[in-house]
């Protein structure tokens, strides 16, 4: 209630570990949904072990609502106008092949589950949007990834990016379209402008890759930047933001913080890149 000056915990006696992702209804601010496992995938990464949570008085007390086995949930959607409705973005065990992956979807609170899209037992979802104030389309990214103690094997068959159009209970995938990269992917990230639903980033892993930019839905794509700031380490930091008003400016933050076009007046050399 202070602009995050003060912090309290919600979450002791309910779920402890690493949370891979919060969101908060927008039409009840009361409702809340946690999913456990961290989503920077390296080496000492911590699983969570007990799926998604639902709270319906602000995070005073949860309800576990199940996906025990998913170990990593990158993103939660809410649907804008029914706080039931719900999908999620699950990656799954990072250290062997599990069947808990993909994209899940609810309709009665998370008192049921229907898997919506499945790649195969080593792919899980690397990232999941809705397209500003309508439910109907949603994007998706899906990576195949494998984790070792010592060493990280990140793409190959499974890796996509994936449009629905009917809410989330079909997808199709367009990583064949034109203007994307050949080749194998490796975890793909996705975002939509608030300001224009027709375009779209996604950044991409692969020889190949880099920041592309769509101006029709994903139909066909354009490569916008391969600059190595923006897609070193990609198992751990490949995400995309487009500003909420400005259609042009995105963020990709990275070992450096970058922003497109130009220099930020609120950040200083040390923390903000331009490309």
């Amino acid at each position: 209630m202070d602009g995050g000056s003060n912090w309290k915990n919600i979450s002791d006696k309910y779920f402890g570990g690493t949370i891979g992702a919060v969101a908060v209804a927008p039409s009840d601010e009361n409702i809340i949904y946690a999913g456990e496992g961290e989503n920077t995938m390296r080496g000492n990464v911590s699983e969570g072990m007990d799926g998604i949570w639902r709270s319906e008085d602000a995070g005073r007390t949860w309800k576990n609502t199940g996906l025990k086995d998913g170990r990593h949930i990158i993103r939660i959607i809410i649907h804008p106008r029914d706080p039931n409705t719900v999908w999620l973005a699950v990656m799954g065990h990072l250290f062997g092949p599990n069947t808990e992956r993909g994209i899940y979807k609810t309709t009665d609170g998370g008192k049921t589950w229907k898997r919506t899209l499945f790649v195969n037992d080593q792919t899980g979802c690397s990232d999941l949007v809705m397209e500003p104030g309508n439910p109907t389309v949603l994007y998706a990214g899906t990576w195949r990834a494998l984790r070792t103690p010592y060493s990280m094997e990140s793409g190959g068959e499974g890796s996509g990016l994936w449009k629905s159009v009917d809410g989330g209970e079909t997808w199709t995938n367009i990583s064949a379209r034109k203007g994307l990269p050949k080749g194998v992917w490796g975890i793909v990230a996705v975002a939509v402008a608030p300001s224009n639903p027709d375009k779209l980033y996604t950044l991409i892993e692969n020889k190949d890759g880099g920041l592309f930019m769509s101006d029709n839905g994903g139909d066909t794509w354009t490569l916008i930047n391969s600059d190595n700031n923006i897609r070193q380490r990609a198992w751990y930091y490949t995400k995309v933001f487009v500003d909420p008003k400005n259609e042009n400016l995105v963020y990709c933050p990275n070992v450096n913080f970058m922003r497109r076009p130009r220099w930020g007046e609120n950040f200083s050399k040390r923390q903000h890149t331009a490309w």
